[in-house]
């Protein structure tokens, strides 16, 4: 057998020619305790060529015969840690640095798998044992302060990794890490100058760019944030990137590319139902609902105990007004039982828009039942009665309500509703003007204040709300009727016919109709006049209030016997309408 010449393997080692050296090593077993320095080679040899396994064998049968050898227990330890038997690695290592305590290189690899089992604690401790001697040395620093930060301790990250960076400024990633860091504590102006010059040592690191964006997005600056995205998305096909980018893209209202992207990452994910609801969301937000709808309809039906998704779609059917598909939700919710009162509450709620009001009486007793101190349960309760004229039972729930919520506008303004049905019309007022002083601009509240105010007598105040209900509300015939009646009362009679006209075109009501009547009979308008009570009356034949206002005109254009005739008609099934019998006596 060829005598081994260790000087030439040596130098064939020291030239990287590994294979050579390995074969002139052929002879010597894995295991052979009788050439432990031909086997140190060899074991050095195997660790270049990554054969760890071989490496180890290598480098076991020399700590074995040699346990001093620092060296070989720092080799087998790597040859441990690159087949991630970290146990065995860590007391490897911990062997070499009771023979050495300034084996650096030992100490860093220690601490790197201290932190991989989740031991940064001791990490730390072992990092700053060797930082006491080796002073200049930036990885040491940088996983000390990568320690810290797996330990959420970001002050002390910070120092250390800053030392490091003081060493080598031109490290990408400890710029990232401290990028981290700074985020972590709040210093998000300093975050993203530490990432920026990452991107300037690194421009093709993905994540950095979608650090910084995530950070803009966290300061909502969505615009910038979009582009960095983007930059990361650009360099790297990632997912995640592509769903921040999505969220950013959501917050500026691009719902075009949000929907884009989101349809991308449910086809790369569709197992994933939050990229399918925020997309029905999306679709929802450009009101175009079917396509929202159907995708909710799909989550919910895999999804049937969710009672938020439920509760979305039932939303939907409600804002393209099917309130019955809402309510079908609804009750199946309400039937898997675990119900909040809120949950109550809100079908109450749309019970009343499906005109059930004796379900909507019962979920409220039932949300009352729940939690009694919820003052627009009560307040709701207290409209349904006063809507079937059970005013006792109205009032009781009102007050309640205003004694749970004093300041609740909502509960002030149908209170003050109450108080006006029940003809308390200066109590009335008090109240529509408390609730104004927490909304003043609500259209509803103005209109119904401008109302009672007729009864009042004060209608210039009357007149000032109620246009300012119309500037502030979709126009409808009910506010146009208001403030053509409240012209009518203040004797402002074309003005009054302007608005009476254009409510009655919104909305064919008698009593806009009748008072359109009057108004035309007060300018003089009498033939008009006639003709709309005459068109009432075939809706309300024999009303005597519409034949004596007939009579009226026909006096006005000169018939008296078309005034007498129908005032007979009158005398003949209302005997004692006193007005009647007097028309007759003065035209007779």
């Amino acid at each position: 057998m060829e005598e081994l010449n260790l000087n030439e393997i040596t130098e064939l080692v020291a030239d990287k020619k590994y294979e050579e050296a390995k074969e002139r090593l052929a002879c010597i077993a894995n295991n052979d305790e009788n050439n432990l320095d031909a086997l140190k080679l060899l074991g050095l040899c195997n660790i270049n060529l990554e054969n760890y396994k071989d490496a180890q064998s290598n480098y076991e049968t020399i700590v074995k015969y040699f346990p001093e050898d620092a060296t070989s227990w720092f080799y087998l330890g790597c040859c441990y840690d690159y087949r991630e038997d970290y146990i065995h690695a860590t007391a490897a290592y911990e062997e070499v640095i009771k023979l050495r305590e300034d084996y650096t290189e030992a100490y860093k690899c220690l601490c790197v798998i201290y932190v991989k089992l989740h031991n940064e604690d001791r990490a730390i401790e072992l990092g700053k044992r060797i930082l006491e001697k080796v002073k200049d040395d930036y990885t040491l620093f940088y996983i000390v302060g990568t320690a810290y930060m797996s330990t959420k301790r970001f002050e002390e990250s910070v120092y250390y990794l800053e030392k490091a960076l003081e060493l080598k400024p031109d490290h990408a990633q400890l710029y990232n890490n401290l990028g981290t860091s700074y985020i972590t504590i709040g210093n998000l102006d300093k975050a993203i100058e530490n990432f920026h010059k990452a991107t300037e040592l690194d421009p093709d690191n993905a994540i950095t760019y979608f650090n910084i964006g995530s950070i803009l997005q966290m300061k909502n600056e969505h615009e910038k944030a979009c582009e960095y995205f983007e930059k990361a998305y650009g360099l790297e096909a990632n997912d995640s990137f592509l769903t921040a980018l999505a969220l950013s893209e959501v917050k500026l209202e691009r719902w075009n590319d949000a929907i884009k992207h989101y349809k991308i990452l449910i086809t790369h994910h569709p197992e994933k139902q939050t990229y399918q609801y925020n997309l029905a969301c999306c679709f929802e937000q450009k009101e175009e609902y079917n396509y929202a709808i159907g995708i909710l309809a799909r989550l919910v039906a895999l999804n049937p105990k969710s009672a938020s998704m439920s509760k979305k779609l039932a939303n939907l059917f409600l804002k393209i007004n099917r309130p019955a598909q809402a309510k079908e939700i609804y009750e199946r919710i309400i039937v898997q039982g675990s119900v909040s009162f809120e949950t109550y509450y809100e079908f109450a709620n749309i019970c009343m828009l499906t005109d059930d009001t004796d379900k909507a009486e019962k979920i409220l007793k039932k949300v009352i039942e729940l939690n009694p101190e919820f003052a627009p349960a009560h307040k709701d309760l207290g409209v349904i009665y006063l809507t079937r004229r059970l005013f006792d039972y109205a009032k009781d729930e009102f007050e309640k309500a205003l004694e749970y919520a004093p300041d609740n506008a909502e509960i002030l303004y149908e209170y003050a509703n109450y108080l006006h049905a029940t003809t308390d019309f200066k109590k009335a007022d008090e109240y529509y003007q408390k609730a104004l002083e927490i909304l003043p601009d609500n259209g509803d509240i103005l209109a119904f204040s401008a109302l009672n105010k007729m009864h009042t007598g004060d209608l210039e105040k009357a007149l000032e709300q109620i246009n300012a209900a119309i500037a502030k509300s979709v126009q409808s015939g009910f506010l146009l009727f208001i403030a053509g009646k409240i012209r009518f009362l203040m004797k402002n009679y074309d003005d009054a016919k302007t608005f009476l006209i254009k409510s009655f075109e919104l909305e064919r009501n008698p009593e806009v109709k009748n008072l359109l009547g009057l108004t035309y009979f007060e300018l003089g308008e009498y033939s008009q006049a006639k003709n709309i009570f005459q068109n009432i009356l075939k809706d309300k034949p024999l009303n005597p209030y519409i034949m004596i206002n007939i009579a009226k005109c026909d006096v006005k254009l000169g018939d008296n016997d078309a005034a007498l005739e129908i005032l007979e008609k009158v005398t003949e099934n209302f005997p004692d309408n006193e007005e009647a019998h007097e028309m007759i006596r003065d035209l007779s």
